[in-house]
């Protein structure tokens, strides 16, 4: 019993020493907790409009690929950007054009297979 005890406390001050680690840091010019949440729900919004098109038949599977390709690229960019800990006001608005832009390209696809669909010029080329 004292052994499980022992690796619960080890194991929970290993997560307190983590997140104190890597947790946000308020410094001049740099990161704020603030832009990273903002980022991160452009980043759960784009991921929803993309499994959104999916779902409703919007989105072909070859083009959620693309899009899902695009949105690790961003993902990668900003592990990337975020490597020292902060992101700098540049880096911060690269990565909200970036997320901006494949949402944008998201619904411009999702309005076009509408469009198609509304049409029936797809039938007989899938």
């Amino acid at each position: 019993m004292k052994k499980i005890l022992f690796a619960a406390v080890v194991l929970a001050l290993g997560f307190t020493n983590a997140s104190a680690q890597y947790g946000p840091r308020h410094d001049r010019g740099g990161y704020s907790h603030e832009r990273m949440s903002d980022i991160n729900r452009l980043q759960r919004e784009a991921r929803q409009n993309i499994a959104n098109g999916v779902q409703w038949g919007a989105l072909t599977s070859r083009e959620a690929s693309m899009l899902m390709n695009r949105y690790d690229n961003i993902a990668d960019k900003e592990r990337l950007f975020a490597r020292h800990g902060r992101l700098s006001n540049r880096e911060e608005r690269i990565l909200r054009n970036d997320l901006h832009e494949l949402m944008s390209d998201t619904r411009r696809l999702s309005r076009d297979r509408d469009r198609w669909s509304r049409d029936g010029r797809h039938r007989g080329r899938f």
